[in-house]
């Protein structure tokens, strides 16, 4: 049987290789990514020039959260206790909570 040690040197390349093809993917924008970015502009939010993987970086967070169990009202409370000093609404917060979970979280 294996050793736990040599497990685990298996492992954690494995696991960053699969974050780096993760990050590439979400890196390359599809028809998707740009319908998510034109409707976030839609509710109001903005973001610097070249930040767009992070918002949809943000979107795909939410849906692990969503796997993990949390309820959207306490994703949206999370996110709001952060992006309401920003003076973002907890109203557009929940509206992006929804919006990912609609477009990346898997039915």
């Amino acid at each position: 049987m294996p050793s736990a040690r040599w497990m685990a040197r298996l492992t954690v390349p494995m696991m960053v290789g699969a974050a780096l093809v993760t990050n590439a993917a979400i890196a390359t924008a599809d028809a998707t990514d740009d319908a998510f970015i034109a409707q976030m502009r839609a509710l109001g939010f903005t973001w610097p020039e070249g930040d767009d993987a992070n918002i949809i970086w943000g979107a795909h967070h939410i849906c692990v959260d969503r796997m993990n169990g949390w309820p959207p009202d306490a994703i949206a409370r999370d996110m709001h206790s952060v992006l309401g000093e920003r003076g973002i609404t907890f109203e557009n917060v929940a509206a992006m909570v929804s919006l990912a979970e609609s477009t990346y979280c898997p039915g």
